[in-house]
Order: C-alpha cells, then structure tokens, then sequence
C-alpha cells in the first residue's frame, strides 16, 4: 500500500472511531449538587431537579424544591429508572397526588445508539390507578437540539404509548425525548397527546463534572 493510501486508510479509520463513539451514549454518573432547571413542568415534578444522596450501589436520590411535593425524594437506580417516591416520612409518598408516575419503567436504555430499539410493558401510576401500559421506544436520531440552556448534542427518542384496555379502542399517543450525554438528563421533551405540557432544560450546573 502507498503512502497516500495508507494515509487516506488511516483518516478514514479514525474518522470511523469518532463516530462511533459519539454515536454510543452511555450510562451518566453524578455527584451531589448536580442541578437541573426546566421550563414550566407539571406542578408534581417542577422545574427544578437536584441530586441530594449517591449511593454506592449507584442508585441516587433526587430532590425537586419547587414541586407539590418539595420534601419528597424520588430515588433513581444507576440507569435513570424510576424506583421510588418517597415522602418526608421516609415511606411511599400518597401515588394519587401525581399525575403518572413510572416507577419500574426502564424509558432510556443505556448505551443509547442510533435505531435501538426497546419496549415497556408494565403498569405504571396515573393518580394513584395501576394502568397497564405498552410503550414502544426507537433511538432515531442524534442531533442538534436547541433548548434554552443552549444547543446540545441528542439522542432523540420516540416513544409510542399504547394503554392496555378489556374492551373498545385502546388509548394511544406519541411524544418524544431528547437526551443529551453532556447534560446528563433529557432536555426537551414534546408530545401529541391532548394537555400534555412540553418543557425544556433551562439552566443546569453539575458538579460531577468540576
């Protein structure tokens, strides 16, 4: 092989590399003190997301100051899964205080690559009611998304929801994430479902990566 093939071989290789590793999202880590804000949410989750507690284990503890429930913490397994509400009491928070709550649903599946695809079924809380929901998830994009804490590289993530019924049409909708590796969390979310509110990462500060 020529020098300039050998040359041209090697750019292309690493051109290749890069690619491929901006193309694999991986499971984030944090630190205490890492914060979030977002534009108008639901008043059960608020605009503000703060990690109070690491455990070893991975699994952290989540606070959100500004929400209905300011003293509660949502515990989170290593993977951003949903396992817990807790209230100030330290037991299960009251379910029928939040609209949906998805405890046990695994919505991103880490490492995040281009046409992954995955698949929830299970029941999950909608103001305290088990509902037995199937949703389908398909990595379709990894793009420029602009929010107001400026412009992040994402994974965009479509999500079609199905509600499980014994009789007549099933409930259906469809709304989409984008989750950003250097923001560590989803910062845009929208959706096609009637009253759903869409929001946006505002600000956010993280000490993890100080």
């Amino acid at each position: 092989m020529g020098r300039f093939a050998l040359a041209v071989s090697l750019v292309l290789m690493s051109s290749t590399l890069a690619y491929t590793q901006t193309q694999t999202g991986n499971r984030p880590t944090f630190a205490v003190g890492d914060t979030w804000t977002f534009t108008q949410r639901t008043p059960q989750i608020g605009e503000e997301a703060k990690i109070a507690k690491v455990e070893e284990t991975g699994s952290y503890v989540v606070v959100r100051p500004n929400s209905s429930c300011p003293a509660c913490a949502w515990v989170y397994d290593k993977d951003l899964m949903l396992l817990q509400v807790l209230g100030e009491d330290g037991k299960p928070a009251d379910a029928s205080g939040f609209g949906f709550l998805g405890i046990g649903m695994r919505f991103l599946d880490f490492p995040l690559e281009l046409k992954k695809t995955w698949r929830i079924e299970q029941h999950g809380l909608f103001r305290g009611n088990n509902v037995p929901y199937i949703i389908a998830c398909t990595v379709s994009a990894y793009e420029n998304v602009k929010t107001k804490a400026g412009t992040f590289k994402a994974y965009k993530i479509d999500r079609a929801w199905r509600i499980r019924v014994s009789t007549g049409p099933q409930p259906s909708w469809n709304d989409m994430v984008w989750y950003s590796p250097e923001a560590k969390t989803v910062v845009k979310f929208e959706s096609g479902a009637r009253g759903a509110q869409e929001w946006e990462l505002a600000s956010y500060s993280l000490k993890s990566q100080q």
